[in-house]
């Protein structure tokens, strides 16, 4: 009959924002550290 369900304004909606936010810092991190692994990975097979 009645509603009962109401959502926080510091609910799963911003969690899930900085989540997103969070992901994203660290895709923007972890892709030139991957790009550098991989040149040593390939300098290591070529000179190792």
């Amino acid at each position: 009959m009645a509603h009962r369900h109401h959502h926080r304004p510091d609910g799963p909606c911003h969690f899930s924002l900085m989540s997103l936010s969070a992901r994203r810092r660290l895709m923007m991190a972890a892709a030139p550290l991957a790009l550098l692994w991989m040149a040593v990975a390939w300098a290591m097979g070529v000179w190792g």
